[in-house]
């Protein structure tokens, strides 16, 4: 006849393991976060400023559950998607040499050439966040990775 064995204490494993997943969960969505925190960062470095709204409404935020981690990097200024989108306008150094009599001619005791115009940084462009957020997978993955390491 067979020997029937008798196990014991799985309750405490299912608990521990369902404890671990949790933990996991909440190091993914942690990392997330970071990686949006980072995605932001490289953003703004590169978002079109003219006097700064734009890039003053750059927002991180986890919308998710610990089971369920979402985390949205985003503009809240309500023009951010038709600079980001319109590929016709200059930007960055391209500005600067467009607009560079206007720039010139404006008095050195204003802040602004006439019309708003004055020096641009060298980098700005549109697609201000899908271009780190390509650029940067890499990146962002590893932060989530980092994060997520047990």
């Amino acid at each position: 006849m067979a020997k029937l064995a008798k196990m014991t204490g799985m309750k405490a494993v299912l608990k521990n393991f369902e404890r671990a997943t949790l933990q996991y969960q909440a190091k993914i969505r942690r990392g997330l976060k970071l990686g949006g925190i980072y995605l932001q960062r490289k953003s703004q470095q590169i978002v079109p400023v003219q006097l700064g709204p734009l890039k003053a409404s750059a927002f991180t935020r986890d919308i998710g559950t610990v089971r369920r981690p979402d985390v949205i990097v985003g503009y809240t200024a309500n023009y951010a998607v038709f600079v980001h989108e319109d590929l016709e306008k200059a930007h960055g150094q391209a500005f600067n040499i467009k607009h560079g009599l206007a720039i010139a001619g404006a008095s050195k005791n204003a802040k602004t050439a006439k019309g708003g115009l004055f020096l641009r940084g060298e980098n700005q462009q549109a697609k201000f966040l899908e271009k780190p957020a390509r650029e940067e997978r890499i990146a962002i993955l590893d932060i989530i990775y980092s994060s997520a390491k047990i």
